[in-house]
């Protein structure tokens, strides 16, 4: 399902054009609240700075008219204010401007000269040389006028500078970064329509299929209950979808048994996430047989299983499924190859270029710990991914299978199961050379899989053997586990699994106890003399 790529890139240049236009404009608005906050304090500091000014040439004042006229009434101000106009002195201090402090510090030093000038000299009994004295106090009220001036000019310039700031952030950038926004908010809307547009149409499009193909269709959702079912499939069942839909096909052998043989591999389909094709099923309807082949498809979305598909067709409509199951194959054996040669060399690429980084940085050339913990982390993470895609590889198409046979398959594969799920596993055989298809060897493979899984989950077993055994014409493979015997022993979804395998390549296959343990016995058929039919081929060390 495709998506318009250009339309795509201009969605996410309008989603970072958004986001930086908000960031743009919160830092903008954040920076003018600071900084009228800051205006504040300093209109705040001006006025206090007035206050002090003009109180300052009131004190000087009334001192001057004290030394010359020697009246008492003059130095009512004095005492009443005098010792307060500076109360709040530490309010002018402002630890990130060390300079204006220097010139705050001046005028405190100044003024508090100036107190103990009149304390020490004005305030004597006996005055001496008036004029000199009031010569003085003018000197002392002048120095002071001048320094409370030069602090008061600091502020006003800052409160200048901060002006023109706020107006500076209220220009024209402000509302062209405000109207970018605002388009881009109008435009996503639409591009996101233009972009889904094709993924709704044709969603449109399988929900016409779906409802008018003469295959029969039948969804269920991850927790097993049926969630759609098509007009084929109702004829075919002779059921309302009423009487389906929103049931849990665990509950089909009580209530629907004639279903349950049809629909059981569903539960098999979500348990284990694995298509199943080419199933042949007998459905009896009007107590006449017919023969079905079906196949179960997982439906992933997003890379997370949502539901599987039953899709149903009457066996003599099947001709081509032996070459479109081949076809499958191919093509995840083409990928597979891909992925080896291509994602995994790159990957290694990755590596090395971080060894060399590593090398780097312990030479000196690259410096700091934390670009050392980085690299170092994502070379684990390169190591880990290339493990991982070597299982996916394998879960896709056993490669190994062409390149070596399926004994050498198995043993890769057995020393990672040994290492998961700590169980012994044992393999013997005879020959290497196994005179079988090697798409015969795929599903052999398979099933020995599912069987080793099987161990895991229901036997509390500590040793598996795997035996080859060719006899006569056909090649029996027994997987037996040393785990406790089971006296209500039921088949399941996944020896079901394993018998429906089987069918594909006409191999028998039989499960039971024995003297270990329980025990999976399989018998293929063999090409006769080891000759190739342009598939087979022997495997020699």
């Amino acid at each position: 399902m495709s998506i318009n790529k250009k339309y795509l890139t201009i969605a996410i240049i309008l989603v970072f054009l958004s986001l930086a236009s908000c960031l743009f404009l919160f830092k903008n608005i954040n920076q003018a609240h600071l900084q009228i906050s800051t205006l504040q304090q300093d209109q705040g500091r001006i006025a206090q700075l007035q206050q002090f000014t003009y109180n300052l040439d009131l004190l000087g004042v009334s001192v001057g008219d004290y030394i010359l006229f020697q009246n008492e009434s003059d130095l009512d101000f004095y005492y009443k204010s005098g010792s307060d106009l500076l109360k709040d002195e530490v309010s002018l201090y402002e630890p990130e401007n060390p300079e204006r402090n220097k010139k705050v510090l001046d005028l405190i030093e100044t003024y508090h000269a100036y107190l103990s000038f009149i304390e020490s000299r004005v305030l004597q009994e006996d005055i001496v040389n008036r004029e000199a004295l009031f010569q003085d106090n003018e000197e002392f009220a002048n120095s002071l006028r001048i320094k409370a001036n030069v602090v008061l000019n600091s502020y006003q310039q800052e409160v200048t500078s901060y002006s023109e700031a706020i107006n500076h952030n209220s220009s024209q950038i402000r509302y062209l970064v405000l109207f970018i926004l605002i388009s881009s908010l109008l435009l996503l809307p639409f591009l996101l329509y233009l972009i889904f547009k094709p993924i709704i149409k044709k969603g449109l499009y399988l929900d016409y299929c779906f409802s008018n193909t003469d295959t029969c269709l039948l969804f269920i959702n991850s927790e097993g209950v049926v969630k759609d079912i098509n007009k084929a499939a109702q004829d075919l069942f002779e059921m309302l979808p009423e009487a389906l839909l929103e049931k849990n096909i665990n509950k089909f052998p009580e209530e629907m048994p004639q279903l349950q043989r049809i629909t059981q591999p569903l539960l098999h389909t979500l348990m284990y996430q694995e298509e199943q094709l080419k199933v042949r099923v007998t459905f009896y309807k009007d107590g006449r047989p017919i023969e079905l082949s079906v196949d179960y498809i997982p439906v992933f979305l997003m890379n997370r299983l949502v539901g599987a598909l039953m899709m149903a067709r009457t066996a003599t409509n099947q001709k081509d499924k032996p070459l479109l199951l081949d076809t499958l194959e191919k093509e995840r054996k083409r990928i597979s190859i891909e992925i080896h040669d291509w994602i995994a060399r790159y990957m290694s690429t990755i590596i090395h270029s971080l060894d060399f980084s590593l090398k780097l940085h312990q030479k000196g050339e690259l410096m700091g710990q934390e670009l050392m913990q980085r690299l170092s982390d994502l070379r684990n993470h390169c190591q880990n991914a290339a493990i991982e895609m070597r299982g996916i590889m394998n879960d896709i198409h056993p490669y190994l299978i062409d390149k070596v046979g399926l004994i050498s398959a198995l043993e890769s594969y057995i020393p990672i199961f040994e290492k998961l799920n700590k169980i012994r596993v044992f393999i013997f055989y005879q020959d290497r050379a196994l005179r079988i298809k090697k798409k015969d060897e795929i599903i052999i493979y398979r099933i020995i899989q599912e069987a080793l899984s099987n161990v895991v989950k229901h036997a509390n077993a500590t040793e598996v053997d795997i035996n080859f055994t060719i006899e006569n014409k056909s090649l029996t493979i027994e997987v037996m586990d040393n785990g406790d015997k089971q006296e209500d022993f039921v088949a399941g979804k996944g020896l079901w699994g394993m018998k429906e395998r089987a069918s594909l390549i006409g191999a028998e296959i039989h499960f039971g106890y024995c003297e270990t343990g329980f025990c999976v016995t399989l018998k293929v058929p063999i090409l006769p003399g080891g000759e190739t039919d342009g598939e087979n081929q022997n495997y020699v060390d």
